[in-house]
């Protein structure tokens, strides 16, 4: 029987805390015992507080990717012009969720190691009539870059085009807010950086998101990707669409408790200050960050380009085998061409950053590399120079 790893450093699902495993301990409740109707309010309640937002919010009852579905399936409708802004593997997934549903994806790409430029969003927009909406994913996990979604959501609101973001994995990696980014749909999901539990879309929508799901031709209702649904039942009435996940709501309501514990602004500088140090042990390793630039290197993981001496299955394998440390590789059409040093939720801290990094380099020693033991380690902890949990003092 395969034995389980030590520690989960990879890019999601993330280890999760002991106090969110109590929480998910407790006893089951009907759904509409008054004790669950309070527990659902004060999530959705605590989940604003967290986007920063006074817009409503929506906790669908599945993992991520139903939320950026739901979202397209109540936005877009057949023959609708789709911005879909493509810089990784998640992006341009978007397009299989827009023409599923009728819509005429115009793409604006880049290689998947860059990020969007703001200026060529304004350009598509003036020069390209009739578009709609915007689709950007703001941290694409597999690449390990961001994209400056507040700029690019702004040239959106310019043009009266709807912006639907993907920020599954960049809640909790900038102190971002849907109304002073101009973002209308953003979708997040609690299993990274928030470092939580899979299984919810946690969902901010605006007053004009919520219109043109209204004029769509046909609104999309009676349906488990309806967020109109969600709308007219819960935010409206206090009801339910149908039976929410209850142990992942307890699971939710804990991760969020704890991020506002800390405060958001703590929050996102642990996981800033954690991904900086871990791109220092990589450049001093002499490895590459597989994003293109620094400043566009997400805070949630990095991305990190294999060695051509080196496999990247090797590394991940003898990682977890030898030294019990799971990291995540590439994903679709960057599989075997990058690994990924994970820093989200509970990781994102020095005890774990320099675990990960010091037996990183034990493996990579194993396998042929050549380099002063300590190396990269020594990068990490000089990064963390002033790091204070007492005083919340991270050094970014």
């Amino acid at each position: 029987m395969t034995t389980w790893p030590r520690f989960n450093m990879a890019s999601g699902p993330v280890d999760v805390t002991a106090e969110t495993l109590r929480a998910m301990q407790r006893p089951v409740l009907y759904h509409y015992d008054p004790a669950f109707i309070e527990i659902f309010s004060r999530t959705t309640s605590l989940l604003k507080r967290v986007f920063r937002t006074e817009y409503d919010v929506v906790v669908m009852q599945a993992e991520a990717i139903l939320g950026l579905e739901a979202v397209v399936a109540s936005l877009v409708a057949p023959g609708d012009k789709v911005l879909n802004l493509v810089s990784g593997v998640f992006g341009k997934g978007m397009e299989d969720f827009i023409r599923t549903y009728g819509g005429d994806p115009v793409e604006l790409s880049v290689p998947y190691n860059a990020a969007v430029d703001p200026a060529d969003v304004r350009r598509v927009l003036q020069s390209i009539p009739g578009i709609r909406y915007l689709t950007v994913v703001h941290s694409e996990t597999p690449s390990g870059t961001v994209n400056p979604v507040r700029e690019i959501c702004r040239i959106a609101r310019e043009f009266d085009v709807i912006s639907i973001v993907d920020t599954v994995s960049g809640l909790g990696s900038e102190l971002l807010s849907p109304e002073d980014w101009a973002i209308d749909v953003a979708v997040a999901g609690p299993q990274k950086c928030l470092g939580g539990t899979p299984g919810l879309s946690l969902i901010s929508v605006s007053p004009a998101a919520w219109a043109a799901m209204e004029a769509r031709p046909v609104p999309l209702r009676g349906s488990f990707l309806s967020l109109l649904d969600w709308k007219s039942t819960w935010i409206d009435n206090g009801r339910f669409p149908y039976t929410p996940s209850v142990t992942e709501i307890y699971a939710l309501e804990s991760v969020l408790e704890q991020a506002l514990r800390e405060g958001m602004e703590a929050f996102v500088g642990r996981h800033q200050a954690s991904a900086k140090a871990a791109r220092a042990a990589v450049k001093a390793l002499g490895l590459e960050l597989w994003a293109e630039s620094e400043s566009i290197a997400t805070a949630c993981c990095t991305a990190v380009r294999v060695p051509d001496s080196l496999d990247a299955k090797e590394i991940i394998d003898t990682l977890r085998a030898r030294y019990g440390v799971m990291i995540a590789g590439g994903y679709g059409e960057l599989a075997g061409k990058l690994f990924r040093l994970g820093h989200m939720g509970q990781a994102a801290h020095p005890t774990l950053v320099v675990a990960q990094v010091g037996m990183l380099e034990r493996t990579l020693l194993d396998l042929g590399m050549s380099f002063g033991p300590g190396t990269g380690v020594g990068a990490t902890l000089e990064s963390f120079a002033g790091w204070n949990d007492e005083a919340a003092a991270y050094p970014v």
